[in-house]
């Protein structure tokens, strides 16, 4: 009712002269313009911390410190087992609070491994981030340089297939190592 009324309103003002141009549809909106992408290339990333003398260097050093990690916990571990295997000695009240102290470490064991896995998987993001960021300064130099409009990360799981020119990869570690020395 409402939108009838409405219309022939409009249609009495359109015909008295009144009515500015008025539209209750609205004009499709113009879309952005897309530029076309001329050029692009592909940087990847894995092979930027594989193959940098830094990326290497870095790999070694959470290598060597999950490593000493890793040993302290297998040794609270031996000593766990080694003090469950004296438990068939004992009986009675000594029995119960062994077992109740076993059971302690046990559970102290199981969150020194849970830390341990967090602080070094902290240890790799932070690693990772700032070899992106060094990265990324080298990547927009080379795409100016290189005329590039578009640079994607190459990944299995993002870049299916691409022919062999287009990976900048050994141009970005080789000015990696040139630059974070």
């Amino acid at each position: 009712m409402f939108i009838r009324k409405s219309s022939r309103a409009i249609a009495l003002l359109a015909v008295l002269g009144v009515a500015a141009p008025i539209s209750l549809v609205a004009a499709p909106a113009t879309a952005a313009e897309i530029p076309a992408v001329r050029k692009l290339a592909m940087v990847d990333m894995q092979r930027v911390l594989n193959e940098t003398k830094a990326g290497r260097r870095a790999r070694k050093e959470l290598e060597e410190s999950s490593k000493t990690k890793q040993s302290k916990l297998e040794k609270k571990q031996a000593k766990l087992e080694k003090d469950a295997a004296g438990l068939n000695s004992l009986s009675g009240q000594q029995l119960a609070e062994a077992q109740e102290r076993l059971q302690k470490e046990y559970m102290e064991v199981q969150n020194m491994a849970a830390a341990l896995e967090q602080e070094l998987a902290t240890e790799h993001n932070k690693l990772l981030q700032k070899m992106y960021e060094n990265s990324q300064s080298i990547v927009a130099e080379l795409a100016a340089k290189l005329g590039l409009d578009l640079v994607l990360v190459r990944d299995q799981m993002t870049v299916i297939y691409a022919q062999e020119g287009f990976d900048i990869t050994d141009t970005v570690v080789e000015q990696y190592d040139e630059r974070h020395k």
